[in-house]
């Protein structure tokens, strides 16, 4: 239409306002009603949830499996270093970290498997080792309060054949010495995240790890196997750039 036919736009009316505040003061209070809140800021509802129901024991009539008797490589007890001084002071740093390994490969000498359990190679360049050597397969010892006592435990690798990793921790026990961790694993990397120690290691599938967490059970006064779970690891693919029509 010609621009003089247009017609002219009013001011909207003064009673317009109002309406507009009292529809809002309508839906707010239904939002309120429904919800169930007094105000803001105070908790929504999430509405149902799920039964909890208890576990459902599949085949109860069949017996379990006995205890494993057969050798582990994880020793599951604490025992007391030999051939060491004892450590009156209860600090572990006064404590030769490379005469604890040699005085545990000369009580174990012969020992092939098990926690304890070292390649001929490698129990033959230990026996040489005092930490300057190049070809020493101990790795550097950490020390961290693993127990929450305050005080910190030594953490020892040694490096064996086949990318084995043997793994121990020590504090010390009414002035004694005490390794309260003994096992072998084939790490990606090994780790400490509060008071645990974690192990990653492969899980033969490509993008997969095995995560394994030890840590310090109070009761046996031991570094106990807490959990292990299969993790994705490694970097995810870019997202996809969308492509620009023409």
């Amino acid at each position: 239409m010609p621009r003089s036919a247009r017609p002219r736009r009013t001011a909207a009316p003064a009673r317009r306002p109002a309406r507009a505040l009292a529809a809002a003061a309508l839906l707010v209070a239904a939002a309120v009603a429904a919800t169930g809140c007094a105000s803001v800021g105070e908790p929504v509802s999430a509405g149902t949830t799920a039964p909890v129901a208890a576990p459902y024991r599949l085949w109860p009539d069949r017996p379990p499996a006995p205890t494993p008797t057969g050798e582990q490589h994880e020793d599951d007890s604490a025992t007391s270093v030999p051939g060491l001084p004892a450590v009156p002071s209860g600090d572990i740093r006064t404590v030769d970290p490379y005469a604890v390994i040699k005085a545990e490969v000369a009580a174990h000498r012969h020992d092939v498997t098990g926690a304890d359990g070292l390649d001929e190679a490698t129990a033959a360049k230990l026996a040489a080792c005092d930490g300057r050597t190049r070809d020493c397969p101990l790795r550097s010892p950490v020390y961290r309060d693993l127990t929450g006592d305050g005080h910190d435990e030594l953490i020892m690798g040694i490096e064996m054949a086949d990318h084995l990793v043997g793994l121990r921790c020590y504090t010390v026990t009414g002035g004694r010495l005490t390794r309260v961790m003994a096992t072998v694993v084939q790490p990606t990397s090994i780790e400490i995240a509060g008071r645990d120690l974690i192990v990653w290691e492969p899980a033969g599938t490509p993008h997969y790890a095995v995560r394994s967490v030890y840590a310090w059970d109070a009761h046996r006064r031991y570094m106990e196997f807490k959990s292990d779970e299969i993790r994705r690891v490694g970097a995810t693919p870019p997202p996809r750039t969308p492509e620009r029509h023409r």
